[in-house]
């Protein structure tokens, strides 16, 4: 029997028949793994990602509940060179990587194993190998989202669940968003790439969906480069 979407996995929905159908976006993959029924609230979600640390559950989840086993686009606007990928998958399923690494955690030099990690989103089809991970913290601290690279290593998003989804939905999976909202140096050399392509996405954005504001990112990219 299918599952009613809630208000929130409808708006993703919109979001998705929006790329399908926009006369300047090319959509290449599609996933759409339905809702599962099993996840029936955000407290038993969140109780299986985080097991036995328990971890706070983060702020704002309950108003970005969403049970999709998978849900994802591939996308390019091949006018203006800009593309994204999202590929979300719900926080019971959320799982580590594949292969175990240490990431430095930017603290007094300590180092965790990316274990701790529990896939959010991802970009299986264009291979980037970049991830999106939230690290339940214990002791009633807000949990970590961290933004995981194989070429740009990896940084503590300064933002929390909510709004990383939020802004996944402001940008569409744009590659390389995710970047505005950690500490790397993105005035340095090492990340030109990263850079021309940001401010390739924030010019061609607000004319692919001139409804949406997206003078925040805007402001916050020419904050970045100071």
């Amino acid at each position: 029997m299918a599952v009613a979407p809630n208000a929130y996995e409808a708006r993703w929905n919109a979001l998705c028949a929006a790329l399908d159908d926009h006369p300047a976006i090319r959509v290449s993959y599609r996933f759409d793994g339905g809702i599962d029924a099993a996840v029936t609230d955000t407290e038993a979600a969140w109780a299986t990602l985080a097991g036995n640390t328990g971890a706070t559950a983060p702020a704002g989840l309950a108003d970005r509940f969403h049970r999709f086993r998978t849900l994802g686009r591939q996308w390019s606007a091949e006018e203006s060179g800009v593309h994204g990928e999202f590929f979300l998958t719900h926080l019971a399923a959320a799982k580590p990587q594949g292969y175990e690494s240490r990431i430095d955690s930017w603290l007094d030099g300590e180092l965790f194993s990316s274990s701790e990690l529990r896939i959010i989103d991802e970009h299986p089809i264009t291979g980037t190998g970049s991830l999106a991970g939230i690290r339940p913290r214990p002791g009633g601290t807000e949990p970590e989202l961290w933004w995981s690279t194989i070429r740009y290593a990896d940084w503590k998003l300064d933002i929390g669940y909510g709004e990383y989804m939020d802004a996944l939905t402001l940008t569409r999976g744009a590659f390389d968003w995710q970047f505005l909202f950690t500490a790397a140096p993105l005035a340095s050399e090492e990340f030109d790439r990263v850079r021309a392509r940001l401010e390739r996405t924030l010019d061609t954005l607000p004319a692919l969906f001139p409804e949406d504001d997206f003078g925040p990112l805007r402001r916050r990219f020419e904050e970045r480069l100071r």
